[in-house]
């Protein structure tokens, strides 16, 4: 019932933000057509005051008229751009809720085969814990987010302040989707942030305390002089040697000047919306400490990063030709501007990327907010400080509320390697991604699959999808070896680690796999860890009568009925009886019956 209010309510919001979109087009089609009859009525008295004077006084008051719709039309653009994309928000996270969240970035770039567990986990990818949970449209935040899916925290602090942030975040959607909506209006390109890092630290064009006083100076006498003109005549030869002057020495800066334009101006739009993203925040009042932090930085990077793109929009104003020509001759327009650019740069150069940062903050907050709004019946778990992980009806978040199996599953110091059998196609490997999943969600901050999660902060590996390597001249075996080593070697420094490990040791013949897959069980008893281990080779299940105390036998079971394969995916106590690869083979006609 829930999961259906939900859908409604995104539904809901994509009608409303229709009928606005609807409505805000209507007023641009409006002012389009009147900019065109005050631009045509502009023509034809000016047409017509060559005959009657005293019509060129409304001519002024028709450009300001024109000017004005201008800016009226580009705020309802602005407008309607943002109404679209909230519409593509709602639509968009009413089919997630439905099942199909492929409308969202699959993250593809970012899958690592080397990575401690990630691969092996479907973070990245289509149809991965990526696509499904992020929100973010900033290359800040898109990296954050990767970053922390890659390294969840390490620190009870910052995963309480996260699940305090995601927990408010999820009642204020309104503010959540217009941060979405305003971020998908940035327009970032690829390299962006490198130039506009660049740029930060690139060296000043106009160094020294000289062009301080020059700047002012100059620009101050020329207008005196120009002013005393019109009472001396005098002064007119030395007002056009003071405007020869101001040409001449933006000559000797001009292809800097130029330069620097070309480099600043293409960050202008980019900059722009970041201080949008900077307002809202500022504008929004929140409770918990994170969001607080974030708001309190915010407020001051909002000013000065509007100035920052003020001073831009300002440097812009030079390929205008009135403007260059009569700022340059009179006040040094362009040297102006790219000094005061630099004197905000020198002031504030060491923030802007963490301004940046900040709002890459927000994007993953929000991220786990809409996550947690979309999932009520999802809990958020406990971080505690004893070497146990605990979960009460635990599912994968990725599988369909009707589909999705839970199952309850403890480790701890008496249960701390949990060995798991059972047929092919079972859930085995589910339930091992089912926890892993979990973990990273629990240890990044955010709600997860399950009535209740207890667990401690501890790193995750995993050996599931080993693969050769021509590259790297790795055979698969070799590669899966590689993998135990970098785990035992870890784990030899006392760091806790949680290791879930898939049917291992498959490159070697039964024997030699069984006694090696014991021995690596018995090294795994010893040290600061908890594993779970899903094989189909039974002989491992005997390790639980000789180490009871620590090893623990599970399986999940398949049923065969009426010459039927079913399975309940349900983990269940002691070892398999039931396998199925027999049955298979004869029932496709591989092997005869």
């Amino acid at each position: 019932m829930e999961h259906t209010l939900l859908v409604d309510r995104y539904h809901q919001r994509r009608i409303k933000f229709e009928a606005q979109l609807h409505h805000t087009r209507k007023i641009i089609n409006r002012i389009a057509n009147v900019r065109i009859l005050v631009a045509l009525i502009f023509l034809g008295l000016a047409f017509v005051a060559f005959q009657n004077h005293i019509l060129f006084y409304f001519l002024p008051v028709l450009v300001i008229v024109f000017i004005s719709l201008v800016y009226r039309h580009s705020f309802f653009f602005d407008k309607k751009v943002h109404l679209e994309n909230l519409v593509t928000i709602n639509v968009r996270e009413a089919k997630a809720l439905e099942g199909d969240f492929s409308q969202f970035s699959s993250g593809v770039s970012f899958t690592d085969p080397k990575h401690f567990y990630s691969h092996d986990l479907d973070l990245f990818g289509e149809g991965s814990l990526f696509q499904y949970l992020n929100r973010t449209n900033t290359f800040a935040g898109t990296k954050q987010f990767v970053g922390q899916l890659k390294n969840p925290f390490t620190s009870h602090k910052q995963i309480h302040t996260y699940q305090q942030s995601s927990k408010e975040l999820s009642t204020q959607l309104d503010f959540c989707q217009d941060f979405q909506a305003s971020a998908m209006e940035v327009g970032e390109q690829q390299g962006d942030r490198e130039q506009i890092s660049a740029w930060l630290r690139s060296t000043q064009i106009l160094r020294g305390i000289a062009y301080r006083y020059l700047l002012w100076v100059v620009p101050a006498l020329t207008l005196l002089i120009i002013i005393l003109s019109f009472f001396v005549p005098l002064a007119k030869p030395i007002a056009i040697l003071l405007v020869l002057f101001q040409w001449t020495f933006l000559a000797f800066h001009l292809k800097k000047v130029n330069a620097f334009h070309a480099y600043v101006s293409r960050r202008k739009n980019v900059l722009e919306k970041y201080s949008r993203l900077l307002s809202l925040v500022q504008k929004q009042n929140f409770s918990s400490p994170l969001l607080q932090e974030l708001k309190n930085l915010a407020t001051e990077a909002h000013a000065q990063v509007k100035d920052l793109s003020s001073l831009v929009n300002a440097l812009d104003a030079r390929m205008n030709l009135l403007m260059n020509m009569v700022g340059n001759s009179l006040l040094l327009y362009d040297l102006q501007c790219v000094y005061r650019l630099e004197k905000w740069k020198s002031l504030h150069a060491d923030k802007l990327e963490s301004w940046i940062d900040l709002l890459g903050e927000v994007e993953v907050l929000i991220s786990l907010g809409t996550f947690a709004y979309n999932n009520p019946d999802f809990c958020t778990p406990e971080i505690h400080g004893s070497i146990e992980i605990k979960a009460t009806a635990m599912g994968h978040p990725l599988i369909g509320r009707n589909e999705r199996i839970l199952n309850d599953v403890v480790l701890n110091e008496h249960q701390k390697i949990l060995i798991v059998t059972g047929a092919n196609m079972a859930g085995k490997s589910t339930f091992l991604r089912t926890l892993g999943v979990n973990t990273v969600l629990a240890l990044m901050g955010a709600r997860v699959c399950a009535t209740e999660f207890k667990s401690p902060i501890l790193e995750l590996r995993t050996g599931m999808r080993t693969a050769d390597s021509l590259k790297d001249h790795q055979s698969y075996f070799y590669a899966e070896l590689n993998r135990l080593k970098s785990i035992m070697d870890e784990l030899k420094s006392n760091k806790p680690l949680l290791i879930l490990l898939d049917e291992i040791l498959k490159g070697t013949n039964s024997t030699d796999k069984q006694s090696g897959s014991i021995a690596l069980v018995k090294q795994l008893m010893v040290r600061s860890c908890l594993a779970v281990i899903a094989t189909h080779d039974l002989v491992l299940g005997e390790l639980e009568n000789e180490y009871p105390d620590r090893v623990k036998n599970f399986c999940f079971e398949a049923e065969i009925t009426n010459d039927q394969l079913s399975f309940d995916y349900k983990l269940k106590r002691g070892l398999a009886q039931k396998m199925n690869a027999t049955f298979l083979m004869k029932k496709m006609g591989i092997i005869p019956s």
